[in-house]
């Protein structure tokens, strides 16, 4: 394995600043409130188990029904990592689990 020169690791360190900064960006426009078939295409379940899912009393689902059914961003995304952690499927990694800041 070959050691990156300074330059080479300078390098890599500000690229992956420029992404995460735009990763950043691109999470920020994402919408907090999620219609049912994008909470569908994001967790995999059909509307079915996503309503049973919903309905359980340790959901981590956090839904509204006011002006239509809507899904909490965040929580898809907690119950996604939940699930996979229930399967036995490591973490997602993340980029600032990798770098360590």
């Amino acid at each position: 394995m070959q050691v990156p020169t300074l330059e080479q690791h300078l390098d890599l360190v500000r690229k992956y600043d420029e992404l995460l900064a735009r990763i950043t960006k691109l999470e920020a426009a994402q919408p907090e409130w999620l219609r049912e078939e994008e909470a569908q295409r994001l967790t995999g379940l059909s509307q079915p188990t996503l309503a049973r899912e919903r309905k359980k009393p340790d959901t981590l689902l956090v839904f509204k029904t006011a002006g239509g059914l809507r899904y909490l961003r965040s929580s898809v995304e907690a119950f996604n990592e939940a699930r996979m952690l229930r399967k036995g499927h490591a973490s997602p990694l993340t980029l600032t689990s990798i770098s360590g800041h």
